[in-house]
């Protein structure tokens, strides 16, 4: 979301935004290091600062109506609610701390008033859903003594549900927050940075370069420079906007379809989430989760981040064959001279290289995320040395700053909502409930459990960003998995797989939304497209759940095997779906391509052989009668 300062009035929306978020980027960097606050201090002024500009980043209007362009009043009321509620729990930290749940009736009323507000905040940012589901839970505490059997729930006085929400470190406060308002935070600010510096340009003429002159090289260069570019961001939409202003116009001006321009970016964008080193931030999470060095996670999710983009890249090279798009002309292609440069690649490398390496030494997320922010500003600084070069350091330093603030921003209010969720599933202990009815079906169906664990992070990955979804699906599911004797690291990043796909899984579909907007297509079609081209996606999870190999867990030469046999099974897949196969057999030659693909990424070397024998008489088959029917037809 690009703000222009306007000059005239700085009450004005955008000027607010734009020096509010170079102001919430500023004290994200600064307080977590350097001042000695108590946790929930640090979380009160995240969430002040946070839901503040979310409130004002996305304001009320009627339906049809233009956002308004100046700060109401009730704008002003919001944020007087946010800063009465924190800062009352900032001056009584110490006794949330000490004794949870001794708020007073006035500290109650103050909670209430803040859970409204967080809510109302992440039901502006990104829709209705967790509003519902804590409604819902709500509603449970008030109805389960009525409730039947096993869902039955024992009477919960509202003074310890609400306690437990807003007085003590579990709810609004608790460690989802905490991680918002440390190493989350920081490592968005590094994205957002980044791309200030020039990073998404590199990335993109990168790209180009080393796919533009072969056939349908813009989708190509698509598909690597959002892979790349993905790699620090992590997020689907930012993403999209980054390496998709640039991609898709190309892809457009060469004569592809909209919808299909669209589609490829929105699909390889997406991957960001899964693609190391920083994956939307979950790898950090499940480092901290399952207490794993973050180089082992990194390790873990090589190969699943591997087949996806390898799936997606072969998708998008036997479609633009099937359909013989253009290549990027030479003169557009960049020369390696132009990419390989220090002015180029400095901000980009060095500090990715500091961040891996304080990392590695041990450092803590939070420390080694500040150390690489600070790394690209001074970087950028000392490769622009000159007056005029200072000058658009210091404008797109601020600019980079400011995006990172208001990117935090928009995903405060959902953390902070899916914390209240979180500790409202922990008072009411339906977890475990549902839990129970998996790990029934589970003992007699692996695969129908591992379905139905998919629709919790599929429904709220189609309305929510990649880590809230985690977050929630951890929560409710992960433990009867585990008691499943699925591998952990496994579990986490199914979750996070299926997390991610829905952001282009209609209805919701943000990231193909956002392509669509570029593309000017039709965001369902652009949706569609999106799903078609990364189906192969849509099916690796559950391999790597069920051989644990496939994120790394096993011995080398295991992993080694059946990554190789995934890896030819994910290519037979998107042949089976994409090659241009001209024979009359044209469906059974494509299903068993299909099964041949399946075959392969089975946990058994059984399957692995029968599935290569059939691939390969299959492709006999389809070549005999490709030859049969060209002379037939010129005979």
């Amino acid at each position: 979301m690009a703000i222009q300062i306007e000059k005239k009035a700085f009450i004005k929306r955008s000027n607010v935004l734009f020096w509010g978020g170079l102001g919430f980027a500023v004290c994200q960097l600064v307080l977590p290091v350097f001042f000695s606050l108590i946790d929930i201090q640090m979380r009160a002024i995240h969430i002040i600062l946070g839901i503040s500009l979310a409130s004002l980043a996305c304001p009320y209007k009627k339906k049809g109506q233009e956002e308004p362009t100046t700060i109401s009043v009730w704008d002003l009321v919001i944020i007087l609610i946010l800063i009465v509620a924190n800062v009352n729990t900032f001056l009584k930290a110490m006794q949330i701390y000490m004794t949870p749940g001794s708020g007073s009736t006035v500290d109650l009323i103050i909670g209430v008033a803040l859970i409204i507000v967080i809510l109302d905040a992440a039901r502006r940012t990104v829709g209705w859903a967790i509003p519902i589901f804590v409604g819902l839970m709500f509603a449970y505490i008030w109805a389960g003594p009525l409730m039947p059997g096993m869902w039955k729930l024992r009477g919960l006085p509202w003074k310890y549900v609400l306690n437990s929400v807003y007085f003590s470190p579990l709810g609004i406060y608790g460690s989802i927050t905490g991680m918002s308002a440390t190493f989350i935070g920081m490592f968005i600010i590094f994205g957002a940075l980044i791309a200030a510096a020039g990073g998404g340009k590199t990335f993109i003429d990168f790209a180009i370069a080393l796919t533009g002159r072969y056939i349908g090289g813009p989708a190509k260069a698509a598909v690597v420079s959002s892979a790349l570019f993905g790699s620090i961001s992590g997020s689907g939409v930012a993403n999209v906007m980054v390496t998709g202003t640039y991609t898709i116009p190309l892809m457009k001006r060469l004569g592809y379809d909209p919808n299909f321009a669209g589609g490829v970016e929105a699909i390889a964008s997406t991957g960001g989430g899964i693609t190391p080193p920083i994956m939307s931030v979950t790898a950090f999470m499940m480092a901290e989760f399952l207490q794993i060095s973050y180089f082992k996670i990194i390790g873990y999710a090589l190969i699943p981040c591997c087949l996806y983009y390898v799936g997606i890249f072969t998708g998008v090279h036997l479609e633009t064959i099937r359909s013989g798009l253009a290549a990027v002309p030479d003169e557009e292609i960049p020369s390696w001279k132009e990419i390989l440069t220090f002015k180029r690649l400095a901000s980009l490398v060095i500090p990715t290289g500091i961040l891996l390496y304080f990392i590695a030494t041990g450092t803590s997320l939070l420390y080694a995320g500040f150390y690489a922010c600070v790394a690209v500003i001074v970087v950028f600084f000392a490769s622009h040395f000159s007056i005029s070069g200072m000058k658009m350091v210091i404008i797109e330093i601020g600019k980079g700053l400011s995006e990172g603030g208001l990117g935090l921003a928009h995903i405060v209010p959902i953390l902070v909502a899916v914390n209240i969720l979180v500790n409202m599933i922990g008072v009411t202990g339906i977890a475990p409930k549902l839990g129970g009815l998996i790990m029934d079906i589970g003992g007699e169906n692996l695969i129908l459990a591992l379905f139905i664990a998919t629709i919790i992070p599929f429904l709220f990955g189609t309305s929510l960003p990649v880590v809230p979804t985690y977050v929630l699906s951890l929560s409710i599911i992960a433990p009867s998995l585990v008691h499943l004797g699925i591998d952990e690291v496994a579990i986490h990043l199914f979750f996070i797989y299926w997390s991610i796909l829905g952001g282009v899984t209609p209805p919701t579909c943000t990231s193909a939304i956002a392509a669509a907007a570029i593309a000017k297509s039709d965001w369902f079609k652009t949706a569609i497209i999106s799903v078609k081209l990364g189906i192969v996606a849509f099916v690796i999870p559950y391999f790597f759940v069920l051989n644990p190999a496939l994120v790394g867990r096993s011995s080398f030469m295991n992993i080694a095997e059946y990554g190789l046999s995934a890896l030819v099974g994910t290519l037979l897949l998107a042949y089976g779906f994409f090659a241009d196969i001209k024979s009359k057999l044209n469906l059974i030659l494509r299903t068993l391509f299909v099964v041949s693909g399946l075959l392969l990424m089975c946990p058994s070397h059984t399957l692995s052989v029968i599935g290569i024998l059939t691939a390969v008489l299959t492709f006999l088959v389809q070549r005999f009668s490709e030859k049969t029917a060209v002379a037939k037809t010129s005979g």
